[in-house]
């Protein structure tokens, strides 16, 4: 039988709640150096999932913008002179994680095999599925943990199989080898 999800999954599972704010999030991703975390409710409860590539989508089609009417910029001088007009503060107060998690998780339970996480994994274009005891999280498998199961699983060795006998070879004789020399080519 083959390794089980529970077997390799990672259990110091770093979850985030879903009114978390963005910036905190990004400043988690970074110390921890990690790239997605489940996304759970008050309770605890598996609610979905964030990574850096919805932080950076989110970022990039983000199009609001503070517009406020402000004697600031009329006051402000940059290098001496006035600000340009059309010039603002971009807004830094950003969304929850609510507002950019994926609400889709892909998840197993700790009965599931290595193998059919790996296909979820491929088949899904994911790089990480969380593993579950009912709605809560047990702890999360990574594509680096399917790789290190995959390294530490040792494979069995391949029999080698014997040559196959070829046509016998029949010894010839120096009377043999004397009369094919004779028959030889005709120049």
């Amino acid at each position: 039988m083959g390794q089980l999800a529970g077997e390799i999954m990672s259990r110091d599972v770093i979850c985030v709640r879903s009114d978390a704010d963005l910036r905190d999030l990004a400043k988690l991703f970074l110390e921890k150096g990690i790239t997605g975390a489940p996304v759970v409710d008050a309770e605890g409860n598996l609610e979905g999932v964030i990574s850096q590539t919805d932080l950076l989508y989110y970022g990039l089609t983000r199009d609001d913008e503070l517009v406020m009417d402000s004697h600031f910029y009329h006051a402000v001088r940059v290098e001496g002179g006035h600000l340009p007009k059309g010039f603002q503060i971009k807004d830094v107060n950003t969304g929850r994680v609510c507002d950019v998690m994926t609400p889709v998780v892909h998840s197993v339970t700790e009965r599931a095999s290595v193998e059919s996480v790996s296909r979820m994994m491929m088949r899904k274009r994911i790089h990480r599925v969380i593993v579950r005891r009912g709605r809560k999280v047990a702890g999360i498998i990574s594509a680096l943990d399917i790789l290190r199961a995959v390294a530490k699983k040792p494979k069995k060795p391949k029999k080698l199989k014997k040559p196959k006998a070829s046509a016998a070879r029949v010894p010839t004789t120096s009377r043999s080898r004397s009369k094919s020399r004779s028959r030889g080519k005709t120049v």
